[in-house]
């Protein structure tokens, strides 16, 4: 049957930036401390030790009884992604060529929809550019399984039609593998066990035949 639809995640995947990770962790550890009413050290220690439990800030909120929307809403005032992230125009390309080739094309993010916006526009693309958005607004995020569902029933795909394409094995990755679906790891370093290895998202429409697509 081939891929039908091609999902990506943002952070780490459409672009890699270190000054802006660590701009945003900043950023999020001064958003914990004015929500738990606490200094920037004690909010640091929290955020380090959520991380270690469940790997993602996203999912830690949880642990540490803060509105997720709420969370987002404070640290998108705080970020300035644009100061970190150049633009990639050859990105638009891209799903301007997958969507050429009758594939779908969306992404799946663990920040809020406000975020996402903010970062896509750094690089030049909008939420526009894609057929399907889902951030964690919608749902539980990665990784938990509901955003990949609901992938699949938007789009009315099987998991075998859709190719998942993330940075992070265990927390995005291996999730979409177990559901079924085709998986791209955006990587250097080869880890966890992909359908296929980039080194940057660029190379997918080159590493599409590996696929049988």
């Amino acid at each position: 049957m081939g891929i039908k639809a091609i999902i990506f995640d943002i952070d780490g995947t459409l672009y890699y930036s270190a000054d802006y990770l660590r701009h945003l962790t900043r950023a999020v550890i001064e958003a914990l401390a004015e929500l738990m009413e606490v200094d920037l050290r004690e909010a640091e220690i929290k955020f380090r030790s959520v991380k270690d439990q469940v790997k993602t800030i996203s999912m830690g909120l949880k642990l540490l009884g803060i509105d997720r929307h709420v969370f987002y809403e404070v640290v998108v005032e705080k970020v300035e992604p644009c100061k970190y992230i150049r633009p990639r125009p050859e990105l638009k390309k891209l799903l301007a060529n997958l969507k050429a080739k009758k594939i779908k094309v969306g992404c799946h993010t663990n920040s809020s929809r406000k975020l996402a916006e903010k970062v896509l526009k750094c690089l030049g693309l909008s939420l526009k550019d894609f057929d399907l958005v889902i951030t964690c607004d919608d749902v539980e995020p990665k990784p938990s399984e509901e955003g990949y569902l609901t992938v699949m029933k938007t789009l009315g795909l099987k998991p075998d039609e859709i190719l998942y394409v993330g940075d992070r094995w265990e927390v995005e990755v291996e999730p979409a593998k177990k559901l079924g679906m085709k998986t791209a790891l955006v990587s250097r370093k080869h880890h966890g066990d992909p359908d296929i290895y980039l080194k940057d998202v660029m190379e997918i429409l080159d590493k599409l035949d590996e696929l049988d697509c």
